[in-house]
């Protein structure tokens, strides 16, 4: 262990004696991947039951399923091994995707949880965790959380585990991370029409899907963005960061892809909308949406009020259709940059990333990108050997690029 934190002081340390110049900004994305397909849980939310007691047990089935899935992945461990590679790697911003946090609480706060009963359980205690808290924990001494957006958010949802009653909560957090040393501020775009749903320094997008009514109350999944202004080497950026709806949320909602396309443009519209045409404009994020991804696609419902205005395409052709540059087109060397995904356990021994939907957009167009590159993407260098054998320490890899600005 000590000569693993040698490596990684030292790698940090070479990162940060790079050369420099003005007009380069050095920004990653990461999709921190909360451990397993909610899908299940909310299916069984969802579903019709012929009494309360069947819906409890399951529901509680599906929770408790989910459960032990993400404590499988040591979300704990994952969050320090992601943490690693942003030091290593030691860019200016960073955008956190699926940054999620898990707490369990006893129905009966008078009667507390017995010792590996109820949210102790050996086999689910360890999805308890703040995938955030334990990065920005992990990265305290050259990074500070700029600004979040929370998504999915639900509290006190009762279920059982192992006939013991308890209270999960559940919270998904898109955030931005910078390095201390830079001038740096959330932006507040509470003010403008284009954020009609604020949340924390960010903004859920107008365009998602209705709430869904269950027997433990109305779960919302929501979407968002947010944005910070940095300066770097002397020169004004402004940094997104966003996690787009997936293309099919679930077989019950099958338009979720025209709501990833509706988002894209809010992003779009508030991105070119707030440009004062000085900072440079980077969009970073979990797109949902790769440069293969079919055109067109179904129409949309005439009852979105911008939907006969506006061309119908995936959100990639949103942005690079409109003034953005994807910086991963720039390389100097052709490479598919595939940064999703890998098993939804973690533990495929060899890689299985297979898309690329983790983005990284410019405007104005770079005047040169270098070092653009996958990071968590190689099994001999990011796969963790554990006593059950491999994990990965996400299921997207990371994007990283140094961007050139003349």
């Amino acid at each position: 262990m000590r000569s693993l934190s040698i490596a990684i002081a030292s790698c940090a340390l070479v990162a940060l004696s790079l050369p420099s110049r003005a007009g380069e900004i050095d920004v990653m994305t990461q999709n921190q991947y909360l451990g397993a397909d909610l899908t299940p849980v909310l299916d069984a939310a969802m579903a019709s039951y012929p009494t309360p007691d069947a819906f409890l047990a399951s529901f509680s089935a599906a929770v408790v399923d989910a459960l032990r899935k993400i404590a499988l992945t040591r979300p704990t461990e994952r969050a320090k091994a992601l943490a690693a590679e942003i030091e290593e790697r030691h860019p200016d911003v960073v955008g956190l995707q699926e940054a999620y946090r898990f707490e369990c609480a006893p129905l009966l706060p008078a009667f507390p949880t017995l010792p590996g009963l109820g949210c102790d359980d050996p086999t689910i205690k360890g999805a308890f965790t703040d995938h955030l808290d334990d990065t920005a924990a992990a990265l305290r001494r050259h990074y500070a959380v700029s600004g979040r957006v929370t998504n999915l958010n639900v509290t006190g949802i009762p279920f059982l585990i192992n006939g013991y009653p308890a209270l999960l909560s559940v919270s998904d957090r898109d955030a931005i991370l910078v390095r201390k040393e830079l001038k740096s501020s959330w932006v507040n775009f509470a003010p403008i029409a284009a954020c009609a749903k604020p949340s924390d320094q960010g903004c859920n997008y107008q365009t998602a899907p209705p709430a869904l009514p269950t027997p433990v109350g109305s779960i919302a999944i929501e979407r968002g963005f947010l944005a910070v202004d940095v300066t770097v080497r002397g020169r004004p950026y402004r940094v997104f960061n966003t996690h787009l709806e997936q293309r099919l949320l679930s077989p019950s909602l099958p338009e979720t892809r025209l709501l990833q396309v509706g988002q894209a443009y809010e992003l779009l519209g508030t991105a070119l909308g707030t440009w004062d045409g000085v900072r440079k404009v980077i969009v970073l994020g979990d797109m949902n949406s790769a440069p293969g991804d079919a055109i067109p696609i179904p129409p949309f419902p005439a009852t979105l009020p911008w939907a006969p205005a506006l061309p119908v395409v995936p959100p990639y052709f949103v942005f690079t259709g409109n003034a953005f540059t994807d910086a991963w087109t720039l390389r100097p060397r052709a490479q598919d940059g595939f940064s999703c995904c890998q098993a939804q356990d973690l533990r495929n021994p060899s890689s299985q990333l297979s898309e690329r939907i983790d983005m990284i957009f410019a405007l104005p167009r770079p005047s040169q990108v270098e070092d653009v590159r996958l990071l968590g993407d190689r099994a001999g260098r990011n796969a963790r050997l554990t006593s059950e054998g491999v994990l990965w320490p996400s299921d997207h890899a990371a994007v990283a690029a140094r961007l050139h600005f003349d």
